[in-house]
């Protein structure tokens, strides 16, 4: 069981790295169509950043409250792409009001920002959160090797 604790250790830490070295996300919004924009996480893992139209934009991590996989969202309702449904995912926050609403490239580009994101809201407070004890259960086995695969660890 160390094992596993460990290894999912390992496997978030090479998330937060992706995370941090970015991808181009497929951002929808409130307003316009949706739009590609560069998403990476901030170097002191507290805020998510991104370049849109009117310049850097960042989302506070201790500000979210949970992330919704899939189109679940009003604004994804907008331009509903079933499609592309297992790639997308939306970071709820100001106490379930607003939504940031994302779709990744990708499958394995999917499963790292997730788990990256779950990891780092899981402790409520943005940053590096404690592993032990995930709420809405924790990393999926199959994450691992794609993450390595991502960055190009083995």
């Amino acid at each position: 069981m160390a094992d596993l604790a460990s290894s999912s250790q390992r496997d978030i830490h090479q998330a937060l790295i992706a995370l941090k070295k970015g991808a181009q996300l497929l951002k929808y919004g409130r307003k316009g169509k949706p739009k590609f924009c560069p998403f990476r996480l901030s170097h002191d893992e507290s805020s998510l950043i991104w370049i849109s139209t009117s310049g850097e934009r960042s989302l506070k991590l201790a500000l979210v409250s949970r992330i919704v996989p899939g189109q679940r969202t009003a604004v994804f309702r907008r331009f509903l792409r079933p499609e592309k449904d297992y790639l997308s995912f939306s970071l709820i926050y100001n106490n379930g009001k607003r939504s940031l609403d994302l779709i990744c490239k990708d499958k394995v580009e999917a499963e790292v920002w997730i788990a990256g994101l779950k990891a780092l809201i899981s402790s409520g407070q943005g940053g590096r959160s404690k592993i032990d004890g995930w709420s809405e259960g924790g990393l999926y086995v199959e994450v691992r090797s794609s993450i390595l695969k991502l960055v190009g660890c083995h």
